[in-house]
């Protein structure tokens, strides 16, 4: 083998490595003009290539050019925010009734996990007792024979009883720390956005430095910080920042 087929060869093992320390390609996608920005860990689907974001991280645009993410337990929520220093997503439902996907709301499966936790009792009590009391009820989740409520206090819940019954009490993802309210119920589980957060991958040291984040080869799922790419940048001359520190 001559020395340039050797090198063609070389440069053929190469390049997918290149391309993916390099990612020239994964540049920040968006669904419309004033909507939230992808870039990595998360890719726009079919905007981006897949090697633009990391697994669990994939995103799509809706009819209505929102951007949504689904997660494979609890289903498809709108991205209103994402705050890539601190590696957190604000999510809200397209339907407008959060209440109902977090009673049956599981984040196992994704990369994501709660940034706080508060726990809800929910109720289902008769709209007249509902109407007599003047309680703030749910309702998307009512019907013509009974009311939905929730609150963080169990002992209010069973004060209820026998004229409501407790549906479920659980842990709810929240954007802050809950204090057991002073009223007896409310709608703030239902009219707040859904903060999560991501551990993995670590990309808050490239943020910081206003590097950006990606894969070190397209054969590892480990990332690294790269400079921004700018004509005629010469990427040799840049030291990489390890984005775990």
């Amino acid at each position: 083998m001559t020395f340039s087929n050797q090198l063609f060869f070389v440069l053929f093992l190469l390049l997918p490595l290149l391309r993916a320390s390099h990612p020239k390609d994964c540049s920040s996608s968006s669904c419309g003009l004033q909507d939230v920005h992808a870039r990595f860990p998360f890719w726009l689907d079919p905007n981006q290539p897949d090697f633009c974001g990391h697994p669990g991280f994939d995103l799509h645009c809706t009819i209505s050019q929102n951007t949504a993410l689904n997660l494979p337990k609890s289903g498809t929520f709108l991205v209103r925010e994402i705050d890539y220093r601190s590696q957190h997503i604000r999510l809200y439902d397209p339907e407008a009734c959060l209440a109902r996907k977090l009673l049956t709301f599981d984040v196992s499966g994704s990369p994501f996990s709660a940034l706080y936790l508060a726990k809800y009792t929910f109720l289902t009590c008769p709209n007249e007792v509902v109407k007599s009391s003047g309680f703030d009820s749910i309702p998307c989740l009512g019907n013509s024979t009974s009311s939905f409520l929730a609150t963080t206090s169990l002992d209010i819940a069973k004060s209820m009883l026998p004229s409501c019954q407790i549906v479920k009490t659980l842990d709810v993802p929240v954007s802050r720390p809950v204090v057991t309210e002073k009223s007896r119920f409310s709608t703030y589980v239902n009219n707040q956005d859904l903060w999560l957060k991501w551990d993995s991958p670590s990309c808050s040291n490239c943020e910081r430095n206003h590097l950006r984040c990606g894969f070190i080869s397209n054969a590892s799922l480990q990332v690294k910080c790269f400079p921004f790419e700018k004509s005629g940048t010469n990427y040799s001359s840049y030291n990489t920042i390890n984005c775990n520190k």
